[in-house]
């Protein structure tokens, strides 16, 4: 039988975002099989909808670039694929976009190298905005950044710095600061959002993280996943 795969952008916003991965996992399965879409199953005793998903989202965080790869026994149309999903998600998850995959890809797991997160922050002190652009250049210009984590061997101090790859700095109303980093990640490690909240939180006060991008990086080459 044909099978036809399909990668689904989704976003995972609100209280949702204290909901585990695994009841998001187990939320998207239930949502498949609502769906009425054709789906496409393993093999064995015990069949499960074949499914695929990117890399675990951090309890707490909310995200605007989910992905899932599911495959289908029909060639539906992204249109259709798109509706039924909506119509059957959750509150908290939405999908925002969805793909045909016609060519063979790499999984999303073995494609995505990158992380976007973007921090919602708010000044405790009250600067002006050369004053925050030098203290985020500071930070950038830092030869090592270690925050001390809780391991079973005990605490250990990390630097994050070789994980930190790029930023971006923009300001709203309201005293609103909008700071994105892009993190490496992959076996040599990755930045936790809780991690870099330590290196902010004398500072600045965490009103929301968001995970904003995935993809591939080769060099200065980007390779979107959608």
């Amino acid at each position: 039988m044909k099978k036809i795969k399909y990668r689904i952008q989704y976003s995972k916003t609100g209280l949702t975002r204290f909901t585990s991965h695994l009841d998001v996992l187990r939320a998207i399965n239930r949502t498949i099989r609502r769906s009425g879409l054709p789906i496409a199953f393993s093999m064995g005793f015990n069949p499960v909808p074949r499914l695929s998903f990117g890399p675990p989202l951090p309890l707490g965080i909310e995200s605007e670039a989910e992905f899932f790869d599911l495959e289908l026994t029909a060639d539906l149309s992204k249109e259709e694929v798109f509706h039924a999903l909506k119509q059957a998600l959750p509150p908290g998850l939405q999908v925002i976009k969805v793909g045909r995959l016609v060519h063979k890809v790499q999984s999303l797991t073995a494609m995505i190298n990158s992380i976007v997160y973007q921090f919602i922050l708010v000044a405790k002190v009250k600067q002006c905005s050369v004053q925050l652009e030098d203290w985020f250049e500071r930070l950038w210009e830092s030869a090592e950044l270690n925050v001390i984590k809780n391991t079973k061997s005990g605490k250990k101090s990390i630097n994050l710095r070789p994980f930190w790859k790029s930023y971006k700095l923009a300001f709203t109303e309201n005293d609103i600061i909008l700071f994105a980093i892009e993190v490496e990640f992959g076996p040599r490690g990755t930045i936790r959002p809780d991690d870099f909240c330590s290196l902010l939180s004398k500072d600045f006060q965490v009103e929301r993280v968001i995970r904003k991008e995935v993809f591939s990086r080769a060099g200065e080459c980007c390779k979107k996943v959608l």
